[in-house]
């Protein structure tokens, strides 16, 4: 086989609806998480060129079902390898045992012209990750559901070259927002999901240790807006004068992080 250099990392889907994110290194195609059905998955990487048949495994950040309300369909219909933490995979039963890949936290993985690392996040599920994807010398960086930037999730993602970062809320919004008390403060706890200020931070520190470009990801519906996200991050990066691209990933559509061929 022709071992092609070429990169492309997307979000197919981003919000508490569902997330899923197509990643190709070369040859090699996977997803992180399959939060959305087998379907809706399909049609996504049919719009970037691509099919369920060329995927060679998901990985899952968590057992939330946002994350992996996909998984059962693909499983039976495509056999495709999930690998998730340890404590992830007892939750996830309607996956064929031959199926699971057990990994620890941190955890490392070689997968055809990739490696793919793990790294804890905080957040309120069984366990819960992050990943590193090491290509061509260069590492690309993905992070949401954690309600707080702790120091290893700096160390995993410092010097990354693009990483997809969680912008879940804005404080205000929540504050003031419908959702039931026992719920804002699940949101908002240290293992709840980053908020737009602290993502704000985080992607100027991320642009400071040599990131090029950030994708904003699983904005809540109720409780954000791509407005108000894109704000505050350009209002941190300017005060600190940091120059990172970012973007906001779209909740239903393909939306891209990195892309690039070379023949």
């Amino acid at each position: 086989m022709t071992m092609a250099r070429s990169l492309k990392i997307y979000t197919l889907f981003s919000g508490s609806s569902g997330n899923c994110t197509y990643v190709k290194c070369g040859n090699t195609e996977f997803l992180i998480d399959a939060g959305v059905s087998r379907r809706a998955i399909g049609r996504a990487l049919a719009a970037l060129g691509t099919a369920l048949e060329k995927i060679s495994a998901v990985f899952v950040t968590h057992e939330h079902a946002d994350h992996v309300k996909g998984l059962p369909m693909l499983a039976k219909h495509d056999a495709i390898p999930v690998y998730a933490a340890k404590p992830s995979c007892g939750a996830l039963g309607v996956v064929a045992p031959s199926l699971l890949r057990p990994m620890e936290l941190p955890g490392r993985v070689a997968l055809g012209e990739a490696v793919i690392e793990s790294f804890p996040t905080p957040h309120d599920s069984l366990s819960s990750c992050g990943y590193t994807i090491f290509y061509e010398g260069r590492r690309y960086g993905y992070a949401t559901d954690m309600g707080c930037a702790m120091r290893n999730v700096a160390d995993s993602l410092a010097g990354c070259e693009a990483v997809i970062l969680e912008a879940n809320y804005d404080r205000e919004m929540l504050r003031f927002g419908p959702y039931p008390a026992f719920l804002k403060a699940r949101i908002a706890a240290a293992t709840g999901h980053l908020d737009n200020d602290t993502s704000a931070a985080f992607c100027s520190f991320l642009g400071r240790t040599g990131t090029k470009r950030v994708l904003l990801a699983h904005l809540s519906a109720e409780n954000n807006t791509p407005e108000k996200a894109v704000r505050t991050v350009s209002r941190k990066l300017t005060e600190d004068g940091v120059n990172l691209a970012f973007a906001v990933a779209g909740r239903f559509e393909p939306t891209e992080l990195i892309a690039w061929e070379e023949c």
